[in-house]
């Protein structure tokens, strides 16, 4: 899912600063139906009537105090440039009141979404509104394509508004003076974690905060804080990944994370991702966090000369990414600032590309087979805007299908979704509960590799142009983790259980006991933790329980006596009088089977 945040802002004489926020999405469809009044002065609407636009530009709209018609001209400017490059002419105004905790009074919220639409149509932009103060059920299919990815910030004022300055990341002007107005340590007592109340069970937000994994604070919008346990588990996937891509002979590299925008415009990705970029000076010069590795895995293939017998060349890179995404819209690990990809490109020659697409999906189904996600994988054809001639495109397109099919998957073809270099195969999963995430990329690259001047040595002796292929499987490491934690609503499986064992003592005679266990289950090599607490028996396996820990190992004197253990599931079966060596074995044989 592809979509865009924009803040849009003004100042009035008394430094109050008001900001609209409108999340922009470009979607196959939108569908709602009202359900029923949340206000007594809601729009009239005909209640259970279902409503469809298809290939539209909704725009998620919070209207917040302050916000008047500038506001609004604003944010249909904004929507207006952005319909250009989508080259559509097709706008929804959909109230959505989550966005924003100042939100301004019903009567001028509902006048400044009137003021949108009228200014909207005015420019000759098809406007339609969903109607305002109503429960409403939705649905929508966006699309995902680079354009969709921008994040903006703007204030405005008499002189902010003919300069077009940015707001700073983080917040309003006026509670970034307010900051530097107080102290260091005033300061540190506001800084707060996220708060997720309110959330259902099983969001991945309450999954997080209840087993420990990670959070989230003010000082880095939608930048995760990783917990130990949370670490454990992104490592443990990693390492998965690792240890199957090693058995396929790559090799692995690490880029600066920091690089002069120069290689985004060779590239060509200046002109589509400069929106997403953090950017800073050196010098005089401009620099920017890499949002994607591909340009700095180029650098590298461009280190030395290579032969066709050195292909094809495999290469993973684990590095962390930073790109502008939303701001203000709570979403946890599906859409961060920085992030973790499993992403690799493969060089190899024309006469390679069938076997290498066969070898991703190989490796797709042993992933996904893995964590008990089917897929289903798309074929995106060439966009209005690419790189390249239409005959590469076609041929790059028929060798994505045609390999598909000679592994017997039938493809869903999506047209002018590719890249804007090259088609791509991208993959939905589907969770536990008949969610549709889109996880794996794999896309077949002509144009970067030349743009690149990128070479081999062919067997005639001669130079050519290797082809590229860019895949993920994973994705998003962070967006992964959340899509798991919520198929297995927390119940992740014994091996990638970030805490496997929690030792239990039922009283402070048996402490000593519990330790000589616990220590045990650590230098196994298994992942145990001690419940030394002064709590009662039930408290700490209800707290083992909500953790979803799947072991617990209860040790009283019985146990003590018998220099044995009794070990309780998280389901609530109990077995007695078990050796520690045979469970520690029963744990291993879990971890090898992917249980």
């Amino acid at each position: 899912m592809k979509f865009a945040l924009k803040n849009t802002l003004r100042i009035t004489n008394s430094h109050k600063v008001s900001r609209m926020k409108i999340l922009q999405m470009h979607a196959d469809f939108i569908e709602y139906t009202p359900i029923e009044k949340e206000i007594s002065s809601a729009e009239e609407a005909e209640k259970n009537k279902k409503v469809r636009e298809d290939e539209i530009l909704v725009l998620f709209t919070a209207v917040e105090n302050g916000d008047d018609e500038n506001t609004a001209r604003r944010a249909i400017s904004d929507a207006k440039e952005f319909l250009d490059k989508l080259k559509l002419n097709r706008i929804m105004i959909y109230p959505f009141a989550h966005l924003s905790q100042d939100l301004a009074s019903p009567q001028e919220a509902l006048g400044v979404l009137k003021k949108m639409q009228e200014i909207s149509e005015s420019l000759g932009i098809s406007t339609s509104k969903a109607p305002f103060g109503w429960n409403k059920a939705l649905q929508i299919k966006v699309k995902g394509h680079p354009l969709a990815e921008m994040s903006r910030s703007y204030w405005r004022g008499e002189e902010g508004e003919k300069e077009g300055k940015k707001l700073p990341e983080g917040g309003p002007i006026t509670v970034v003076k307010r900051k530097k107005e107080l102290g260091e340590h005033e300061m540190l007592a506001r800084i707060k974690k996220s708060d997720f109340s309110g959330l259902p069970e099983t969001d991945h937000r309450i999954i997080g905060e209840r087993q420990d994994l990670f959070s989230f604070y003010e000082p880095s919008p939608s930048m995760v804080y990783w917990h130990d346990k949370g670490l454990i588990l992104r490592n443990l996937l990693i390492d998965f990944i690792r240890k199957e891509i090693r058995k396929r002979n790559y090799i692995e590299i690490s880029t600066a994370a920091l690089a002069n925008i120069i290689l985004w415009k060779v590239s060509g990705h200046w002109d589509f991702y400069k929106d997403n970029m953090f950017l800073t000076k050196l010098g005089d010069d401009d620099f920017g966090l890499k949002p994607m590795n591909c340009p700095s895995t180029f650098l590298y293939y461009k280190s030395r000369s290579w032969s066709y017998r050195d292909l094809p060349l495999r290469i993973a890179d684990f590095d962390t990414l930073f790109r502008k995404e939303l701001s203000g819209v709570a979403s946890g690990l599906f859409r961060v600032k920085s992030f973790i990809q499993d992403d690799a490109h493969i060089f190899c020659t024309e006469d390679q590309i069938e076997n290498e697409i066969k070898e991703l999906v190989d490796l797709m189904h042993t992933l996904y087979g893995v964590f008990k996600l089917p897929y289903t994988p798309k074929v995106s054809t060439m966009p209005d805007e690419h790189l390249g001639t239409k005959e590469q495109w076609d041929r790059a397109v028929s060798i994505l299908v045609e390999t598909l099919r000679s592994k017997g998957v039938e493809p869903v073809i999506k047209e002018k979704e590719g890249a804007f270099y090259g088609p791509k195969i991208d993959v939905d999963v589907k969770d536990s509960m008949g969610r549709d995430w889109q996880c794996a990329t794999i896309q077949l690259d002509y144009q970067l590799p030349m743009r690149f001047k990128l070479s081999y040595v062919g067997a005639d002796g001669q130079e050519h142009t290797p082809v590229v292929i860019h895949r993920v499987i994973y994705g998003s490491l962070e967006r992964f983790i959340a899509i798991l934690l919520e198929h297995f609503k927390g119940r992740l499986p014994v091996w990638l259980s970030p805490v496997q064992i929690k030792v239990i003592p039922v009283s402070d005679q048996t402490n000593q006991y519990a330790r000589d266990i616990l220590s045990k289950l650590n230098l196994a090599g298994l992942r145990a933790e001690g419940d030394f607490e002064n709590a009662t028996m039930g408290s700490k396996i209800r707290d083992a329980q909500l953790q979803r820990v799947p072991y617990m190992v209860i040790l009283g004197e019985r146990e003590k006596k018998g220099r044995n253990i009794s070990v309780r599931d998280r389901e609530g079966k109990v077995e007695y009088g078990v050796n520690l060596e045979d469970f520690v074995a029963q744990i291993r044989q879990k971890e090898r089977n992917f249980e």
